[in-house]
């Protein structure tokens, strides 16, 4: 019978350094949207816009942005996350008894 043997990484998660964020707005009573931006001042400006151009005053805001989960003391490299695991079972080989 072949036993697994669980092993616990501490892990981190960071803003992917490749990505940025984008903030975006839109309105809660008409289909009007913010152009999507890096710059979330700007988008608080359209949406400040609108309100004295319509009287609209509720926005849905979102913030987009992309994540990295690494091993804690690793250098970012994701590579290392798959050694030594048997790819259709997903058991650590070093853990397989015959």
């Amino acid at each position: 019978m072949a036993r697994a043997v669980l092993r616990f990484v501490e892990h981190r998660i960071t803003r992917h350094p490749d990505a940025d964020v984008t903030f975006e707005a839109e309105c809660l009573r008409c289909d009007w949207q913010a152009t999507p931006s890096p710059d979330g001042a700007a988008v608080d400006l359209e949406c400040m816009s609108h309100t004295g151009r319509s009287g609209h005053n509720g926005f849905r805001r979102i913030c987009t942005s992309f994540a990295l989960v690494t091993r804690v003391g690793d250098d970012g490299d994701l590579s290392s996350l798959n050694e030594g695991v048997c790819p259709s079972s997903g058991v650590d080989e070093g853990s397989q008894r015959e």
